[in-house]
């Protein structure tokens, strides 16, 4: 896990100095100019959609459900959307940066523990040595102990990307 956050916090950085250093740059934002000037009529409305869409869309679908089909997957989507995400980061101000900051922070954390999911997911059936070397399972044991394991998981993942919808809800009321 420390390594997949490394490498996630890394490729955000890279991201930011290669848009910096002009070899990858967006010639249209990804969103609109009508996302930043938003007017937040129902906070709870706001948050739930931005954890249900994190969590389920970002978190599960991109990070997770692929491992099961190849584990390497998540791993190469953390570090596209943090390297995506370091090079819009570099057009921010410094105000709106660090009011962004622990938006990033969390969220970025919740993905990377939704990759260690699809990765160990990936790795139970495909080799069950490497995920639990010291015991003798097979592949579907290996399957069985790892969904397990991805729900025990998943409670951390949910508390973490609550937490970035519940930070950048107030973010987005506060700054914009």
């Amino acid at each position: 896990m420390v390594t997949l956050n490394w490498l996630f916090f890394g490729s955000l950085v890279a991201g930011a100095f290669a848009a910096e250093a002009g070899f990858v740059r967006f010639s249209v934002w990804p969103v609109g100019a009508e996302v930043f000037s938003l007017e937040v009529e129902n906070a709870v409305l706001l948050l739930i959609s931005i954890f249900l869409f994190n969590l389920i869309l970002s978190g599960f679908v991109l990070l997770t459900l692929t491992g099961i089909g190849l584990f390497v997957l998540p791993f190469g989507f953390l570090l596209l959307r943090a390297f995506l995400w370091g090079m819009m980061i570099d057009g921010l101000s410094t105000p709106i940066f660090l009011a962004a900051l622990p938006t990033i922070v969390l969220e970025g954390e919740g993905y990377v523990l939704a990759a260690l999911a699809g990765i160990v997911l990936g790795l139970s059936w495909l080799k069950p040595k490497w995920v639990y070397p010291r015991e003798e399972l097979s592949r579907l044991e290996a399957i069985r102990r790892s969904l397990r394991d991805c729900a025990r998981t998943y409670v951390w993942v949910s508390v973490v990307l609550l937490l970035g919808a519940t930070v950048e809800t107030l973010t987005l009321i506060l700054v914009f």
